[in-house]
Formats: C-alpha cells, sequence, structure tokens
C-alpha cells in the first residue's frame, strides 16, 4: 500500500455509498483524494463526500462545477462548510450542465466569487493539454492566460500521449503560467467506458494520439472486460518530465474502479532523495521489471 508522499499520486474519484469502505484498501489516509462533481448529483454531494473523507483523515479536494451552483448564497453556505472542516483546496470548473443552474457560466467567474468570500482557499484549474471539444486553441489559452493568476495548481484532462503532455508543458512555459501541474491519467478502465467517457472529458484526440501505446490494439480488439493499462503512458510521462519544475505528479482518474487500482500503483514512481541534493529535490524510480 502506497501513501501519497511514497507515489505523488492524486486519485480522482466519484461520490459513492462504498467508497469510504473501499478506498482505504488503496490509499491510507491522509493521502490526497480528487472528489468529483456530476452534474447528476451536484455540488452538495461533492462537498458531502469531502467533509467525510476529512473525518477520516484524509486530504479531499472537492470539485466545484460552477454550472452546478443554483446560487451565491448557495456557494457561500458550500464554502463555509468546508471551511468549518479545514479544507482549503478546491479544484473548479465549468462543469457538463448543458445551461447554468445559476450566475455561473464558467470557472473564471466562480474562481472570483471564492477568492472574494475566502482568500484561503486554494484552487486548482483544468489544463488541456490535447484541446476540447467545444473550444479552439486561442479560447483555451486566454481562459487559462485569465485564470491562472488566481490559481495554485493545473490538473490535466485524461490523457495519453507523453509527447503532447511535454509539449503542453513547453507551452506553459512560454506562457508565462508555472503552476505545478498534475497529469492526469486513466485507472484500469474497460474500452468501452473509456470510449464513453473520451467524449465528455474531451480527450477524443487523445485517443487517436494513443497509436502504439496498447490503445489501439485494444480498441480492435473489441470487448466490454478489455482494460487499458496506462502503465506505459506513466512511465514515459517520467522519462520526459521528471525533473521538470512543474511537475507535481500523476493524477489517476480511478472511475472508482478502485479494486483494480493497486496494480497500476506499483508501476508509479516512488519519489526518494537525491543524493547531495536540498530536501526538494527528487528522483522518480519505478521498481524494476520481473
Amino acid at each position: 500500500m502506497r501513501t501519497e508522499a511514497d507515489a505523488q499520486l492524486r486519485l480522482e474519484v466519484v461520490p459513492s455509498a462504498d467508497l469510504l469502505s473501499r478506498l482505504p484498501l488503496i490509499v491510507e489516509a491522509p493521502g490526497t483524494v480528487s472528489v468529483t462533481c456530476l452534474p447528476h448529483h451536484g455540488p452538495a454531494k461533492t462537498v458531502a463526500t469531502s467533509l467525510e473523507l476529512a473525518r477520516h483523515g484524509y486530504t479531499p479536494v472537492p470539485h466545484l462545477a460552477a454550472r452546478s451552483i443554483g446560487s451565491t448564497a448557495e456557494l457561500h453556505t458550500l464554502l463555509q462548510r468546508l471551511l468549518d472542516e479545514g479544507i482549503k483546496e478546491l479544484f473548479l470548473v465549468a462543469g457538463d450542465r448543458r445551461t447554468p443552474a445559476g450566475p455561473y457560466s464558467w470557472s473564471g467567474q466562480l474562481m472570483e466569487e471564492v477568492k472574494a468570500f475566502s482568500p484561503d482557499f486554494s484552487i486548482g484549474i483544468a489544463g488541456y493539454p490535447e484541446g476540447h471539444p467545444q473550444f479552439n486553441a486561442e479560447q483555451l489559452r486566454s481562459s487559462l492566460e485569465a485564470k491562472a493568476p488566481m490559481a495554485a495548481s493545473l490538473v490535466t484532462q485524461m490523457c495519453f500521449s507523453a509527447e503532447a503532455i511535454s509539449q503542453y508543458f513547453e507551452s506553459l512555459r512560454r506562457s508565462g503560467v508555472h503552476l505545478p501541474v498534475w497529469v492526469g491519467v486513466p485507472g484500469p478502465v474497460s474500452v468501452k467506458k473509456l470510449l464513453a467517457m473520451g467524449a465528455r472529458l474531451g480527450v477524443g484526440r487523445s485517443l487517436k494520439l494513443a497509436r502504439g501505446t496498447g490503445m489501439a490494439a485494444a480498441l480492435l480488439r473489441r470487448g466490454d472486460l478489455l482494460d487499458f493499462d496506462s502503465t506505459r503512458l506513466i512511465r514515459e510521462v517520467q522519462q520526459k518530465l521528471a525533473h521538470h519544475p512543474l511537475f507535481a505528479g500523476f493524477h489517476v482518474y480511478t472511475f472508482n474502479d478502485l479494486d483494480r487500482l493497486p496494480g497500476l500503483l506499483a508501476s508509479l514512481p516512488v519519489a526518494e532523495p537525491r543524493s547531495g541534493s536540498g530536501t526538494n529535490a527528487r528522483k522518480l524510480l519505478f521498481p524494476a521489471k520481473t
């Protein structure tokens, strides 16, 4: 069993009734757990799950989706509940609702409101190394530059191309964005679910770029039980970015298939001090293949 400190990782989960009975078998408290905000759940369920995780010793990062929040009063209530439990890190997105439930239509508006409520919140934002189905490159660049000054970190969409991720890091450097970046990778997931989630998460081009990584072969074989294995992708990202100053670690989209995570987590990098270096330096090592 690994802790976040060992593996430099975060797990993203969906609120569910059995989460707290299954999660400790995979990652120990105080590991960081990112909690989604799906349209049919709403922010209240995300916050309630985050509060439960905090009370069990975890470090939750609740997602708040701008379009799912019905009013400023609702937002303030949710934020106060989080502060009362000591939760000060958030991940803000626009969300998947087609029309806003209240006054917020994009994450930039929500960030401003959160910061006005309390400057103590640390805010993470989304990044799109391989594009987004609803926005062009210029729109994504403009949005990122507007939000970056208010943000403390960035989490990428679920990606399959180490080269695209590496190029994205360089584009951040050129644009003057210096946020720590968590690289989003899928946990073990069936090809059927991956394809279903792909369009919604904005990874259509990512799937095409995955040729040669094992994804193309999985797609050709067909079958609901075939899984995509991110091990090779993780190794390639580590080789390219291990010493990059913006690389924070891996953000694993679990799809709540927690029982299948241990094999993937065993392949994640282990952080250990670099000899003769300062305390903040680290070298990421993979276990030897057998």
